[in-house]
């Protein structure tokens, strides 16, 4: 539904920026830190009559608990409905469509004017804000809007929401518009917030950034854990009100995106865009609607793929203390994987059986043998973990393949991959994308169900993972265990399954895997590699058509693929996402320019029209690494010549 000019304007703030009259103001009595409750977004703030939303909220100062309730604390700015406890992320504002929505607003700091955005109508023309003073209180009144799933949020630092990391950073909350007639909603609804402390930078010295990262203002393992039973239907609203991108991973399933965003609109995505995927990049401000079945029993999660957003380390007491990197890379090792080795960015999902389960057919396995080792000649001579696939006799104890070796499977023909660490440290191995059994997922810890949990593949141990590929396609296979070392320094690969519809052709097949290029940290982000180099090289044939398989499971990056010349962009044709075929109406062809988060991969067609030299760009999206890859065209194989009759 399409709102005109004439009802934006007609939904303009009816009393933006006026005061109450002090009598009224007085009633807002600043008080004592109050403790933060997190909001699961479960509950529509305010009250509706007749149509109207009205809604009191204050911006306080507040106690904030961001992982156990006894844990540690940080004292942040926070929004809190009259009435009640400050809550992060802020009161959500739930309303049908054509509800007219009036919120007072108290400013309760001290010393800090506060900016309010996102309170104005869908969508907008413009970003009108509310001005708050120390003290002061302000009204606004505005048209909900269309559908959709929006945000308003606050900055008391006069900071833009990309750079927005200090104690007003979960200054955020929901705004869902439902449709006006319809049943009742059984959504959820998820905020991202980022909190940021670093008094070294601030202070002139060497940075060392730390950050913690919640949803619905915890984070992992005091995340919220949702059950569902095989079979249901599941909806999830996403809304990332943080300052950075998030590469946003389902284990186990495919979801579609049916709808995406920004603070200031919203709309079903449309028939050309890419929807299905398991991996989808939610850039700072936006939003994404997504729909999936979990359709297999067993322990699953959904997090973000950028590795400082679910590493161990990310936790509030490395926010506040200042530790050294071997401190906590110390404590970081001791803890119990799948649980407190991560943090951040993770939902917990429980799948439960619905009936028994189905007759496996009796067809003999594949049995393959993935060694994990480390070698101190790696990247740029540095020390390097990796895989190596045996084939006959034991490999020396000290060689990695880097990238890991591309692993070719069967669909629907099962295998079995025996998993042996010869590292000093624990691993474990996902395969990530496969819509395979909970139990050789890969998290340690946590994959399977109740009685039958995956375990941690200790040193000098192994694991068999079990698993029949469903589906023909491109995905992945990393460690799920400190990924800013291991996974960086090169325990990742490429893993292709094959049908008859789906052949591996390696004239025609070409991988483009990019990874870390050494051991990175919470301080530090690790180089990029592409294919285990950095200076790599595609030969290609003028007229012939190739299938592009570009992967990028760099843990520390958003990447951008561009092909072509340094003056003009190629243009190529999308089939799959993250190892499923799109529909035709998807696969149209476009410009050959893509930006992938972690975990993220495509398989494009391309045809180079001329030979010659060209282009295939891979680097970030902000300042940090580039490595073109070099595309050699060259004239098309002459016809043999034909005898004549």
């Amino acid at each position: 539904m399409k709102t005109s000019s004439a009802v934006v304007l007609f939904g303009v703030v009816a009393s933006l920026g006026a005061s109450l009259p002090h009598s009224r103001a007085d009633r807002w009595k600043p008080s004592a830190p109050q403790r933060v409750a997190a909001n699961d977004n479960r509950r529509p703030a305010g009250t509706i009559r007749d149509g109207k939303l009205e809604l009191k909220l204050d911006v306080v100062n507040a106690q904030w608990f961001p992982e156990a309730e006894s844990g540690p604390s940080v004292t942040m700015q926070a929004f809190a409905e009259a009435g009640r406890a400050p809550e992060i992320p802020g009161p959500m504002i739930r309303v049908p469509e054509g509800t007219e929505i009036h919120v007072t607003i108290h400013n309760s700091l001290p010393d800090s004017e506060v900016v309010v955005h996102g309170l104005h109508t869908r969508p907008a023309m413009r970003d009108d804000v509310v001005r708050i003073p120390a003290g002061a209180t302000r009204e606004v009144t505005f048209q909900s809007g269309p559908p959709g799933t929006y945000f308003y949020w606050a900055t008391s630092t006069r900071k833009p929401l990309q750079y927005r990391v200090a104690k007003d950073s979960q200054l955020s909350g929901a705004i869902i518009v439902d449709p006006r007639v319809g049943p009742p909603p059984t959504d959820r609804t998820f905020v991202i917030g980022v909190y940021s402390d670093d008094p070294d930078s601030a202070a002139g010295r060497d940075p060392h950034p730390r950050e913690i990262a919640v949803l619905n203002g915890k984070s992992w393992p005091y995340t919220e854990r949702l059950t569902f039973t095989e079979g249901d239907t599941v909806a999830w609203r996403v809304i990332n009100a943080s300052p950075g991108p998030h590469p946003m991973h389902l284990h186990g399933f495919y979801f579609n995106a049916e709808r995406s965003g920004v603070e200031g609109s919203d709309s079903a995505l449309s028939v050309s865009a890419i929807s299905r995927a398991n991996t989808k990049l939610v850039l700072s401000g936006a939003t994404m609607a997504i729909r999936f079945v979990p359709n297999k029993r067993g322990n699953w999660l959904f997090h973000c793929h950028l590795a400082l957003h679910v590493d161990g380390m990310s936790t509030l007491q490395n926010v506040l203390k200042t530790r050294p990197m071997h401190e906590m890379e110390r404590d970081h090792a001791k803890m119990n994987h799948g649980i407190n080795e991560m943090a951040g960015l993770i939902i917990g999902i429980h799948v439960l059986p619905r009936g028994n389960l189905a007759a496996v057919a009796n067809v003999p396995s594949r049995n393959l043998r993935l060694l994990i080792q480390s070698s101190p000649r790696g990247y740029s001579h540095k020390p390097a973990i990796g895989f190596v696939l045996q084939n006959g006799a034991d490999p020396k104890r000290d060689s990695v393949m880097l990238p890991g070796p591309t692993l070719f499977l069967e669909k629907g023909r099962p295998v079995r991959i025996t998993l042996v660490n010869r590292l000093k440290v624990p691993t474990a191995v996902h395969w990530h994308g496969m819509e395979i059994d909970s139990y050789p997922d890969g998290v340690a810890g946590w994959s399977g169900m109740p009685g039958k949990i995956a375990p941690v593949i200790q040193p000098a141990d192994s694991f068999i993972a079990e698993f029949t590929p469903p589906r023909a396609g491109t995905f992945i296979y990393h460690s799920h265990v400190n990924e800013l070392l291991q996974t960086n320094s090169g325990m990742y690969g490429a893993l292709i399954v094959t049908d008859s519809a789906h052949r591996f052709d390696p004239r025609i097949d070409k991988i483009i895997l990019v990874g870390g290029g050494g051991p990175g940290n919470i301080e530090a982000r690790s180089t990029g590699m592409v294919n285990g180099t950095n200076a790599p090289q595609m030969e290609l044939e003028a007229g012939t058509t190739y299938r592009l398989h570009i992967i990028q499971i760099h843990p520390q990056a958003m990447v951008i693929f561009r092909l072509g010349t340094d003056s003009t962009t190629a243009r190529w044709t999308p089939v799959a996402k993250d190892g499923a075929d799109l529909p035709l109406e998807q696969s149209t062809p476009r410009a050959a320019t893509v930006l992938m988060g972690a975990g993220e991969n495509g398989v494009f067609l391309y045809t180079p029209e001329r030979p010659g030299l060209q282009k295939l760009n891979v680097q970030t999206r902000l300042a940090g690494w580039q490595i073109p890859v070099l595309v050699f065209v060259r004239p098309p194989k002459a016809l043999a010549a034909t005898k004549p009759d």
